[in-house]
């Protein structure tokens, strides 16, 4: 007989976590969840809730459950109770959840602003803003160019400079304060050192590239007809991004980048989270290809003692013959 849903567990529930994931739990899909939640007038946090809690800033005040003089009643299919009794739930990566609850804690939010930090900026921003104080260096882009090498990554144009500075000098911060330290590169980049692995990261403002083909002979017939101007506009918006390739892990994020609803410092917490599970990822890389290179040593060794194995049989079997042709001969 297939069970009740319990108005009361749900309203609790919807609260404690998103609801993707008390969905996963009903083993129902979340739009099938919040349908459920409307007829039984279960009332759930909106957008941007969990987002909020996650970079240490209040959430949706949660309103009390409505009184209803006859609750509707909604069952669950007896085909989702078999399936939660067979199927276990999933378990999660155990250095990631380190990870989410530092970041959960506010141990990743950067330090507020204050004068003392704009007098005197880290000396990474400072050498930085020296490279790119002519503002004349530019790229085709508008992105400014570095006079020479030594600052951190910061691909932006002059309007957004000491915004992109000021970002860039907070993540430093919220780094160091996690003991992970941070160099800049000879080629131009910024690494931070987490755990012993190396992740390249940087700011960039984004730029969008507009094309447009002008005929060159009166009666065009092919691309070779025309001329092709690229043209580019700052769109304004910053983008924090992580440079650092990992192929085994494909679904980590690379791009923090400025939105309608929120601008990218306060997705600061989150990127320091993103290098630090890109930190993981790569020492799981460098590990896999270690174990690759170990059973590639061990299979090379096998075939070398089975080569020298056929190599003693044939001398044996060589000895046999010629043993048997002497025989012959006498």
């Amino acid at each position: 007989m297939p069970l009740q849903y319990d108005r009361d567990e749900l309203y609790q529930k919807v609260w404690d976590r998103p609801l993707i994931k008390v969905a996963q739990e009903y083993g129902v899909s979340a739009v099938a969840l919040g349908k459920v939640c409307r007829k039984l007038s279960v009332p759930v946090p909106g957008r941007g809730h969990w987002a909020k809690l996650a970079h240490g800033h209040a959430g949706v005040r949660k309103p009390p459950l409505p009184k209803l003089e006859k609750v509707p009643v909604v069952y669950r299919s007896p085909m989702v109770e078999q399936k939660e009794a067979t199927t276990a739930p999933d378990q999660p990566d155990p250095e990631f959840a380190v990870i989410d609850r530092l970041l959960a804690s506010g141990a990743l939010n950067p330090p507020p602003l204050d004068a003392s930090a704009t007098a005197h900026p880290h000396v990474l921003i400072r050498r930085t803003a020296s490279r790119l104080r002519s503002r004349t260096r530019k790229n085709e882009k508008g992105v400014l160019l570095p006079s020479e090498p030594g600052g951190v990554d910061v691909a932006v144009t002059a309007e957004r400079l000491e915004r992109a500075l000021q970002i860039m000098s907070q993540v430093l911060a919220v780094l160091e304060r996690q003991c992970f330290s941070v160099e800049a590169t000879e080629r131009g980049g910024t690494a931070t050192c987490i755990n012993g692995q190396r992740v390249l990261f940087g700011i960039e403002e984004v730029i969008r590239q507009s094309v447009t083909q002008t005929p060159r002979v009166p009666e065009p017939k092919d691309h070779w007809d025309y001329n092709r101007i690229v043209t580019y506009e700052s769109t304004g918006a910053l983008a924090l991004v992580i440079r650092s390739d990992t192929w085994r892990e494909h679904s980590l994020r690379k791009r923090w980048a400025d939105a309608k609803i929120q601008r990218v410092e306060a997705l600061i917490p989150d990127f320091v989270a993103g290098l630090m599970r890109t930190a993981v990822a790569l020492r799981r890389q460098e590990e896999e290809l270690k174990q690759c290179e170990l059973e590639r040593q061990k299979r090379a060794e096998k075939m070398i003692k089975l080569r020298e194995q056929v190599d003693a049989e044939e001398k044996k079997l060589k000895q046999l013959n010629d043993w048997l042709e002497k025989l012959g001969a006498c």
